[in-house]
């Protein structure tokens, strides 16, 4: 077994599985860390993951899942190993995806739009979560002056749209989030912030700037807000804007700001006193900018 390196809130493995043939298959493996209460089921990520795949969604295979720690010490979900490129800036630099890149913003469309075709019904374990009413509600909370993200809450709900709908939402989607090939995504990952929404907030998540990793494109790093518009209308049926696409990348930044505030919080106060805890608590300056040039009138995005 290999344990994978990055990710904050699970433990990833990668495990070789011999069956009687003595031919070995390589595994993936995710457990909650010991003792770590989360608020969603690793047996639920996997049926939601499975429903994602026949939906259409690139997503890996399902092998089995359990919520009895008793069998490996913790929660698990066991799924096949999709090989490919998932560091962002492989993602962004490697020469065997360089005939892939120009499409990758379409293909991502696609993905989320067989993402949010998941019938609703279908996952009563899912939260509906209203995202500014929940940045307001933890921006209040953590109690600290950060004016530019105020100052964003309070546009983002002078100018609040009118919803798209309400669908299955990944909740991560995003450049880091994705197995590439050569071909395209082979596998969407990361499923446990996943909740019912407003589908535009994976849009505009795939477009936070931080999500970029120094790639010129505004969607990942790679692509262009028309590519992801035109492919995700195409596959979806539903009519976007760009403005609406701002509104949510807006939006998506200062959740990801409120984010990492809380954890600069958790690492000061000790209760997760990790690496990346601290790493993560170091950007709140860095979003914020990010949200005072999406906030200015000339902004380039």
């Amino acid at each position: 077994m290999q344990r994978l390196l990055g990710g904050s809130s699970r433990i990833t493995w990668i495990c070789l599985a011999t069956g009687g043939d003595g031919v070995g298959t390589r595994l993936v493996l995710r457990m909650d860390p010991p003792g770590v209460s989360r608020p969603g089921s690793l047996v639920q990520e996997g049926q939601l993951m499975t429903l994602a795949t026949n939906s259409g969604a690139p997503v890996p295979n399902i092998i089995m899942s359990s919520d009895d720690p008793g069998l490996l010490g913790a929660p698990f979900l066991l799924m096949e190993f999709v090989d490919g490129y998932s560091h962002p800036r492989a993602i962004l630099r490697e020469k065997a995806l360089e005939k892939l890149r120009p499409q990758l913003a379409g293909m991502c469309g696609q993905a989320l739009a067989k993402i949010h075709s998941i019938p609703v019904e279908e996952v009563p374990w899912l939260a509906t979560v209203d995202v500014l009413s929940q940045v307001r509600t933890q921006l209040d909370q953590l109690g600290e002056p950060h004016p530019v993200f105020e100052l964003a809450v309070r546009q983002l709900e002078a100018t609040k749209p009118q919803s798209l709908g309400t669908t299955v939402v990944h909740g991560d989607f995003r450049n880091g989030n994705l197995i590439v090939g050569a071909e395209g995504i082979r596998g969407v990952i990361d499923w446990e912030l996943s909740h019912i929404g407003d589908p535009m907030e994976d849009l505009g998540w795939l477009c936070v700037r931080s999500w970029r990793f120094g790639g010129p494109g505004p969607v990942g790093g790679f692509g262009t807000y028309n590519q992801l518009i035109f492919s995700y209308e195409h596959a979806s049926g539903r009519v976007l804007d760009r403005q609406l696409l701002r509104w949510w990348e807006l939006l998506c930044s200062v959740r990801w700001g409120v984010m990492t505030m809380m954890q600069a919080q958790a690492f000061r106060q000790g209760t997760h006193r990790s690496l990346d805890t601290a790493l993560i608590g170091r950007l709140v300056c860095e979003v914020e900018w990010d949200v005072l040039a999406l906030l200015s009138t000339g902004r380039k995005g």
